[in-house]
């Protein structure tokens, strides 16, 4: 058996193909434990516009104060998250929703205080994790809290996959509306840690992918079996992707 951790964004969320959801059911019946880590930063714009709170971004990160907090909270457990896994359950009765807080699933380490309540995942429970899986398809909300000071916080749901998938020593599968890593225009079918570092330092890859394949990076040297980054426009392109390298870019060492 071997975990396919699934990160779906939440561009690809707006409307989750009934492909994707056959692949990730596919997937379980082939030998594969899925484990689905979703995001959600346009329903979390759309919550904030509508009570008139701008949005802000630091280095990337959504900038989270008390209120932010309160509202990222609410939209991600008590909207989103059920909506992938009422969208799952319709095909077969499997998913469930989960986030940092249920049966301690992960650690978190808040970051600096410039983000405000915004965190990454430190360690993962790795026994919770697999009891759930054993029964049902785990569908994680990046929301963390301290277990000491008993504080919710925001986590960025691609750091949050890449932990999980490492800890797990699975296979991460980055859902998007990006076919793959674009070098000149053209989709890389596989790229080594080597080739990624290089077309960082030529500029070939820059903007807002370089913290993708880092991450991807990091994961891979803490245990990640692979990483690929795939289009969720595309049809079956989730299933494809697990067989050959035809589809998006797959990342390994």
């Amino acid at each position: 058996m071997k975990y396919a951790v699934i990160k779906i964004g939440g561009s690809i969320l707006n409307n989750l193909s009934k492909s994707i959801i056959e692949d990730i059911l596919t997937l379980k019946k082939q030998n594969y434990v899925p484990i689905i880590v979703h995001g959600g930063g346009p329903f979390i714009n759309m919550q904030l516009s509508k009570i008139g709170v701008e949005s802000k971004f630091v280095d990337g990160l959504r900038v989270t104060d008390e209120e932010v907090l309160l509202q990222t909270s609410s939209t991600l457990i008590g909207e989103v998250n059920p909506q992938v896994v009422f969208q799952i359950n319709q095909y077969e009765p499997l998913a469930i929703g989960v986030n940092g807080i249920d049966m301690n699933l992960f650690d978190i380490e808040p970051l600096h205080p410039k983000y405000g309540f915004v965190a990454e995942c430190s360690s993962v429970n790795k026994a919770a994790l697999e009891l759930i899986c054993s029964n049902s398809i785990p569908v994680v909300a990046p929301i963390g809290i301290d277990s000491i000071s008993g504080q919710r916080y925001n986590i960025n749901a691609d750091s949050l996959a890449y932990k999980i998938a490492s800890e797990m020593e699975g296979d991460l599968f980055l859902i998007s509306d990006i076919p793959g890593v674009l070098i000149k225009d053209e989709v890389q079918a596989n790229l080594s840690i080597k080739d990624i570092n290089n077309y960082i330092e030529t500029t070939e890859i820059y903007g807002g992918m370089i913290p993708k394949v880092t991450g991807a990076i990091s994961a891979i040297k803490d245990g990640c079996k692979s990483v690929k980054i795939i289009s969720g426009s595309s049809e079956h392109a989730l299933l494809k992707s697990s067989i050959s390298n035809e589809i998006g870019t797959t990342i390994t060492s």
